[in-house]
């Protein structure tokens, strides 16, 4: 496997999924082997985290990392050793169209061999985003453990 320093992951507005999936990276990301990001697609101007995404990393003792969100640029990916991963398969081709082979793009369920997307719980219960932040756990988890192996990084 290429080894990767630096994860980028991705959502349309990053005010939910992504803020997530980085919040549960940074916490098995104990030894600080990789930098984690998150990031949006299409981000007008800077917006707060969703309350409901905020609660449930709360209620899982965790927290984000940056309190607005934050546009997917050309310069977050010019460092070699970036790996970016979107929450679905759409998101991932988009990123690979705007940004032409800059990186390694993947949904994380192509990065995990877990097909599957994880949808916006958008106007949900907080049930619903608790859900969300569930199988947001378990992808990142899963690639956590293929990134951060000893012998990989």
């Amino acid at each position: 496997m290429k080894t990767y320093h630096k994860v980028i992951f991705v959502c349309i507005d990053n005010t939910c999924r992504s803020i997530m999936a980085e919040a549960v990276m940074n916490s098995v990301n104990r030894k600080k082997k990789l930098q984690v990001l998150s990031r949006g697609l299409v981000v007008l101007f800077p917006e707060p985290m969703n309350p409901k995404a905020v609660a449930v990393l709360k209620g899982n003792q965790l927290k984000p990392s940056k309190e607005s969100s934050e546009q997917l640029t050309l310069s977050d990916l010019e460092e070699e050793g970036t790996l970016v991963l979107t929450m679905t398969e759409y998101e991932s081709s988009q990123a690979k169209e705007c940004f032409n082979g800059r990186a390694d793009i993947y949904s994380i369920g192509e990065f995990v061999r877990k097909p599957g997307d994880i949808n916006q719980p958008h106007g949900g219960t907080l049930a619903e985003y608790g859900a969300c932040y569930e199988y947001i756990d378990l992808m990142v988890k899963m690639a956590a453990e293929k990134l951060l192996k000893e012998d990989t990084i």
